[in-house]
């Protein structure tokens, strides 16, 4: 059948949607379809409205799967399940009813996953599908390479023994980011040269204005690093780019004013490559305090855009001496609450 060009909405799943998304999961696929392939009806979770009620968190997850269905005219014809895996989002699940597939529908579910996935800056959409003890694939193989998914390797696990002997996972990843693969981890003393590398570029402490007064000044560079790596209040990750350091990231305490804020810093050569956004969005899922804070120089766009793609919104302005420029400057205030953070 064509693509169906009516609107298809994503949205959180309820409890109330109990029955439709039973109803999605019951019809897409027939139990002679599944075998071999997968677990039988009689043990799967979404099968059942019992069984899915009683494993119901609200508002909307099963386990550690977040369950959001689609709706085609204000009528639910399916649903996907997702589990954060840290810098990769799984998408464990994809139902579309029976009367709804062929039209296009799973595919604008599918981009919906992975837009949000970008969004909240991760590197990849991941998943798994399965090979069947004849060696023969899923049906939907084809149509995720289709989409862009790439095989990561092939298993045998505790899903494909459930299964029966001889099946295997099919694991699947389609790169979101192809400037690279970025991690946080804990600051490293070999990290610190980098770091100071980069508080010497004249240009980025223009931008970051609220700067050491001598850049240059190694000691000074190193007691100021030595406090905050002893100070309890303070989380700083180093941001890695295919092993690679290319900036810090973290949240602290301010004293002064009383609230946690964050902080970046990303070398120049990697700017406009959405690095600072992605490692934000990594640290946000880390430090869960809220509300958060962030001061960003009032003519840095860059800055501002890259707190505001993370949830921030602003909610005042001040001003302050900039030592990177020599003068005071005017700064905006940005807040984070827990209702915007990342996903």
């Amino acid at each position: 059948m064509p693509t169906d060009s009516r609107e298809i909405r994503v949205r959180p799943a309820t409890r109330g949607d109990i029955p439709e998304i039973v109803a999605a999961e019951t019809t897409a696929v027939s139990e002679d379809e599944v075998a071999g392939f997968g677990t039988p009806r009689s043990t799967q979770t979404f099968a059942d409205a019992e069984r899915l009620s009683f494993a119901w968190k609200d508002p909307n997850r099963v386990g550690d799967e977040e369950v959001l269905v689609a709706e085609l005219d204000g009528r639910i014809v399916g649903y996907v399940t997702l589990e954060d895996r840290g810098s990769d989002l799984e998408l464990v699940d994809l139902e579309i009813a029976r009367e709804h597939q062929r039209r296009g529908i799973g595919t604008r579910v599918v981009a919906f996953v992975e837009e949000r996935a970008r969004k909240d800056g991760r590197d990849a959409v991941t998943l798994g599908t399965s090979r069947n003890a004849a060696g023969v694939p899923w049906s939907s193989f084809p149509w995720w390479r289709r989409l862009g998914y790439h095989v990561t390797n092939e298993e045998e696990n505790a899903w494909t023994r459930r299964i029966g002997p001889g099946a295997r996972e099919i694991r699947m990843r389609k790169d979101l980011r192809p400037e690279g693969r970025l991690e946080l981890r804990a600051v490293q003393a070999e990290d610190l040269d980098v770091f100071f590398e980069m508080q010497r570029d004249p240009l980025a402490s223009r931008m970051a204005a609220f700067t050491a007064k001598d850049p240059s000044d190694r000691e000074a560079f190193r007691e100021h690093w030595d406090r905050i790596l002893a100070d309890d209040r303070v989380t700083m990750r180093t941001v890695l780019v295919d092993g690679r350091a290319v900036g810090d990231v973290g949240s602290f305490f301010d004293p002064e004013l009383g609230r946690p804020e964050v902080t970046y810093w990303i070398e120049r050569e990697h700017w406009g490559r959405g690095l600072a956004t992605r490692a934000l969005a990594a640290l946000l899922r880390q430090v869960t305090t809220r509300p958060l804070y962030a001061r960003a120089a009032a003519d840095n766009a860059a800055s501002i855009r890259v707190l505001e793609k993370c949830g921030f919104v602003p909610v005042g302005k001040g001003r302050g001496f900039a030592n990177a420029r020599g003068e005071e400057t005017e700064e905006v205030v940005l807040r984070l609450d827990a209702r915007e953070t990342p996903r």
